[in-house]
């Protein structure tokens, strides 16, 4: 093996060693938010909450697959190997992409829905529904629609983090909390931001090894 290709396969190794850290990271951080929702995630008019974190554990676990057998097909020097690998990575990069840029432009549009989705949870706050709302305030520790004050004199055990509702909520506690609908949006607001700057990063990189895969396919032709 010439220098060129020696140079070629081992920055490929490295690169590859990092998607794998974050393919990891990826489904780690999907796995968060899905744990984070609780109970709510399970409510009807939820569903679409659930939409992102499984496209990012999605994402991730093709990633870390794809970058592992990368390494795999590295160390075997085959050309072939490495030019089906640099194909699933230029999928992978439009795929990225295409996540990052629908998040950057449907960015409000989305916060909006998320909003939509609690102001549904309180209208459906019944028995009926499984109090959807109780869910809600236990997983994000928040109280009401956009505070504790709608509930009037009956404030529910949840708004104080308890899971039976026949237990007596507080004053000291349920007044410190925020509403659901502004915490809800903010916790949204905060992921999507890590999501698409983090999916352009990620993008640019597998640019990158999509590029040092074909150098490293072509040298290996050349031998």
């Amino acid at each position: 093996m010439n220098c060129l290709s020696a140079t070629f396969k081992y920055l490929l190794y490295f690169l590859n060693l990092i998607f794998v850290v974050g393919g990891i990271l990826l489904i780690v951080v999907g796995s968060i938010m899905l744990s984070t929702m609780g109970n709510f995630a399970a409510f009807e008019g939820a569903v679409n909450t659930q939409t992102i974190p499984i496209i990012i554990i999605t994402i991730g676990c093709v990633t870390f697959l794809v970058a592992f057998f990368g390494c795999c097909g590295t160390i075997r020097e085959n050309a072939c190997c490495t030019t089906i690998y640099a194909i699933c990575m230029l999928i992978l990069f439009a795929l990225q992409l295409a996540l990052s840029i629908w998040i950057f432009a449907a960015n409000d549009k989305f916060l909006d829905k998320m909003s939509t989705v609690v102001n549904t949870a309180w209208n459906e706050n019944n028995a009926a529904q499984g109090y959807p709302m109780d869910a809600l305030q236990l997983a994000f520790k928040c109280c009401g629609n956009t505070g504790y004050e709608q509930y009037g004199n009956a404030v529910p055990a949840s708004c104080c983090g308890y899971k039976d509702r026949n237990q007596v909520c507080e004053a000291a506690i349920y007044t410190q909390r925020v509403g659901c609908n502004s915490e809800f949006v903010d916790f949204w607001a905060s992921n999507t931001d890590l999501i698409r700057w983090s999916s352009l990063i990620i993008a640019l990189f597998e640019l990158g090894i999509f590029i040092v895969s074909c150098c490293l396919a072509s040298a290996m032709r050349k031998r």
